[in-house]
């Protein structure tokens, strides 16, 4: 719960220049009202002290409350230094990856590597027969129609 506004402004300030109101006061005068202050002059006089009383008894009262606020804000809420870290909550949804899936589109094909080197052929010159097929047999090159060959370890019709 955020705090809500003030309901009176600051009993007096120090605005100076363009900023001064009618409850401004110096430096100096701070210091004066502190010295009387901490003297106990609104005591000691009676005069005023009886005259002012009720106002210094309701002022007391709220320091008091003041007090235990801050007391308590200190021992239940904390001193505002950071806690312990809690444990990590459930992973949440990914949400939707899109027409093209996941892994995305799929690039374009690559340029067609170099041809291999040459290989034996046949006994006899020509491709060999079913039976006798052997991949490292096979010419690395196409050859004539309907030959077979090998295509990068893989048997192919030319």
């Amino acid at each position: 719960m955020a705090l809500g506004d003030r309901k009176i402004p600051e009993v007096f300030n120090k605005k100076t220049g363009g900023s001064k109101d009618a409850r401004s006061i110096t430096s100096a005068r701070e210091l004066e009202i502190k010295a009387e202050y901490d003297a106990g002059v609104h005591v000691a006089d009676d005069g005023m002290f009886n005259t002012i009383a009720p106002a210094l008894y309701a002022i007391q009262k709220l320091s008091e409350d003041i007090d235990e606020l801050r007391r308590y804000i200190i021992a239940e809420v904390g001193d505002g230094a950071q806690g312990p870290q809690g444990p990590a909550g459930a992973k949440g949804n990914t949400g939707n990856t899109g027409a093209t899936g996941a892994a995305g589109a799929t690039g374009a094909r690559g340029p067609a590597g170099a041809d291999g080197a040459d290989g034996a052929d046949g006994a006899d010159g020509t491709t060999p027969t079913m039976t006798s097929l052997n991949g490292s047999s096979l010419p690395t090159k196409r050859g004539s129609s309907g030959t077979l060959w090998n295509n990068r370890g893989m048997v192919a019709i030319s």
